[in-house]
């Protein structure tokens, strides 16, 4: 059994010591602009939305990505001021081009699908269910070193779904700063 456990464990360090400079994580805190007019008048106009980014490259600078957002925001109903909240959380995969440029620094763009999960509790009532959309990011990289870098992304989430007779956009403009690893 230790054997077994050892040759697995090899074999998985291979396999990443294989696949150098291929994989990178990054996690971001970013500003959201939400592209609903009725969410910012009960929510505000920017909650703070964590993300979390993994992409394998490819070959020739382009690479597959997947991702996940999620934003959560208090407020009060525009005209009773009733309490309200409410949970999205935007989960996106796509491809994306990276060119380095000079001095270690790098410019990035991702095109995409986006799932968004909605949760909204107001006025006693429970409203939940997801649409689908699209992410679009455009992304600035400093390298610090071989495996560490920092990054300045912008970009847009976008879904749009009818709820009770009402278009309702989820997402919007985003603009963030993260750091990342490569291996």
């Amino acid at each position: 059994m230790k054997k077994t456990i050892g040759l697995f464990v090899a074999a998985a360090m291979a396999a990443g010591l294989a696949a150098a400079d291929r994989v990178q994580l990054s996690l971001a805190a970013n500003i959201l602009v939400p592209a609903d007019s009725a969410y910012r008048d009960v929510y505000g106009g920017g909650p703070f939305m964590p993300e979390l980014k993994a992409a394998c490259f490819l070959a020739g600078g382009f690479y597959a990505w997947a991702g996940y957002g999620w934003i959560s925001a208090d407020g009060l109903t525009p005209v009773l001021k009733e309490p309200a909240e409410s949970r999205q959380g935007f989960l996106a995969a796509g491809a994306g081009y990276s060119r380095p440029l000079a001095g270690g620094w790098g410019l990035g763009g991702e095109l995409g699908l986006a799932r968004v999960a909605y949760r909204e509790e107001t006025l006693g009532k429970d409203v939940s269910g997801s649409a689908l959309g699209l992410a679009v990011n455009g992304v600035l990289r400093r390298d610090l070193g071989a495996r560490f870098f920092i990054l300045l992304q912008a970009g847009y989430l976008y879904g749009k779904k009818t709820i009770e007779d009402a278009a309702v956009r989820f997402g919007g403009v985003k603009v963030g700063l993260g750091a990342g690893v490569r291996f």
